[in-house]
């Protein structure tokens, strides 16, 4: 699996360099024939098909090939963005304006040509909406000087914006189409914008495939798009087939799916010698981790110092590796380990009973803590529940009681979204591959407040946040990056636990099934 390093990327926009790669989606070679149907298992956290809704991997998965952006990533690369939408881009000395010329032969499913007014209104009511993807536009603005050009200017130096488009969630939608549905970029948009029953089941961008059904439950299907204007999708339907890993790994074998997307490490060894599958395997760039509530009125007990030592230093890291799998590896911070910025492995949080037990002393008698994930839900084969099972057994070593509280993963967002868990087991997949997407853990920012943590009790922390995000210089990036995530681990609000293996396996047959860190797979690629 590559690993994604961002340092060459942001020397060349801190440059200010005008941006063009002689490679595009478009450019990539046309099937000798359009193949019929290609089915994918995927463990569904399906919300909406809604771009500017939608924030969920399984979401990101179809949205990539139904909704183009700016910008994106070639095949497994997550290294440097190229064009999509837009054909180059200039970027000032400062990093605070990005000026993107788009090209001249785009156009919707329905045929309207794609211009600057369409990205201005998508990347606008993806802001106004405020849903869980609305950070992504915090402190940007668009403008549309013509009809070819957009300007995205930054209230701060942010290099990270190249990557930040990729993110499906600014899939550039028909603004007339969406209009005429009830869609708006307005700022009271949050209230008024009721366009996501349409766009959950008809398609209104430009990319190579349309929606035919929309299901979270059981599968979704999208079909080639006959006005795609780069060159034609390889396969006439594409069907993304809810099922367990389990269910998975029957069905890949039966030739029930011809792509499995979520099969474990332990797994694998039951179809390594199957002639007729091929297996992609990497380390994935999710993160499992661990939060004790930071907010008082939630816990009394979670949010002391206290309770997150006894967390921290009880887990048995290792232990947890054996739940993750054969591939899997411990996380030193909340910046996974293929992404710029990362800490080092010699970082890694490590188990210490002594000072674990001396936390629990000084909490004195408590009552048992609940510890919510989802029930229904399961990544590379990993279970939630075998993982909070470990969780609960590792924290009963040290004189802390955990009940488990699992629930449907529409359940568990709602709780987890809304801060009111105790203690939280989830995962995070990343929205672009920049250290910048970390930021979401600090006080006052989106994942931070979910564990009821806010920046008054830890001001360095949001102080060091700020930084981080504003930092241009390479070296010093990733430095206060570096000190970033180790004062996020002493303070122990998130515990990061693991990144897990990750593999696409696929029938012998198919072309380009592998493994994207950015997109989890990219359907545009399968079968060229």
């Amino acid at each position: 699996m590559r690993i994604s390093r961002g340092g060459a990327f942001v020397a060349a926009v801190i440059a200010g360099a005008l941006v063009l790669t002689g490679c595009t989606p478009a450019d990539t070679a046309a099937p000798d024939t359009v193949k019929d149907t290609l089915v994918l298992g995927k463990s569904f956290d399906l919300a909406t098909a809604d771009p500017a809704r939608s924030f969920e991997t399984t979401g990101g998965i179809f949205g990539r090939a139904v909704y183009d952006t700016l910008l994106t990533f070639a095949k497994g690369d997550a290294t440097t963005p190229i064009p999509m939408v837009a054909e180059s881009y200039e970027v000032n000395e400062g990093a605070t304006e990005y000026t993107f010329a788009l090209r001249d032969d785009v156009v919707f499913s329905d045929g309207t040509p794609l211009t600057s007014a369409d990205v201005v209104f998508s990347f606008d009511r993806v802001k106004n909406i405020q849903g869980n993807g609305s950070f992504l536009m915090e402190g940007l603005s668009v403008t549309a000087p013509d009809e070819s050009t957009v300007v995205i200017t930054s209230e701060k130096p942010n290099t990270a914006i190249p990557a930040i488009i990729t993110a499906q969630t600014l899939g550039i939608v028909n603004s007339e189409v969406v209009k005429a549905n009830g869609g708006t970029d307005a700022e009271d948009a949050s209230t008024t914008d009721t366009a996501e029953e349409f766009l959950n089941t008809t398609s209104a961008g430009s990319g190579p495939y349309i929606i035919e059904t929309f299901n979270t439950e059981t599968e979704t299907v999208i079909v080639a798009n006959p006005n795609y204007w780069g060159e034609p999708a390889a396969y006439e339907k594409i069907v993304l087939k809810n099922a367990t890993a389990e269910n998975q790994l029957m069905d890949v074998q039966s030739g029930t799916i011809d792509i499995a997307l979520d099969l474990g490490s332990d797994q694998l060894p039951a179809i390594e010698s199957n002639p007729d599958l091929v297996i992609e395997s990497g380390i994935s760039p999710t993160i499992f981790f661990l939060f004790s509530n930071a907010n008082p009125e939630i816990s009394e007990i979670t949010s002391t110092q206290a309770f997150r030592d006894a967390v921290k230093y009880g887990l048995d890291y290792d232990g947890l590796l054996e739940i993750a799998g054969d591939g899997s590896e411990q996380v030193a911070g909340v910046v996974p380990s293929v992404f710029f910025g990362a800490l080092k492995p010699a970082d890694v949080t490590v188990r210490d009973l002594d000072k674990a037990k001396a936390a629990v002393a000084e909490l004195g008698d408590i009552d048992p803590i609940e510890l919510e994930y989802p029930s229904d839900f399961s990544v590379a084969g990993i279970s939630f529940g075998a993982v909070a099972e470990r969780i609960q057994a590792n924290l009963k070593e040290v004189g802390l009681e955990i009940t488990l509280a699992p629930s449907p993963i529409s359940t568990a967002l709602d709780s987890y979204r809304g801060g009111t868990e105790e203690m939280g087991l989830w995962l995070w997949n990343p929205d672009y591959p920049d250290p910048a997407d970390y930021l979401v853990f600090a006080p006052d920012n989106i994942v931070g407040l979910r564990a009821g943590w806010t920046g008054g009790s830890h001001p360095e922390l949001v102080e060091l946040s700020d930084q981080a995000a504003i930092t241009t210089d390479e070296a010093e990036r990733e430095a206060i990056f570096r000190e970033y995530q180790l004062a996020m681990n002493e303070v122990g609000v998130f515990a990061p636990l693991f990144q897990p293996a990750a593999s696409v396996v696929a029938g012998k047959d198919i072309e380009g099934a592998v493994f994207s860190a950015v997109f989890g797979i990219d359907l545009t690629y399968i079968g060229k």
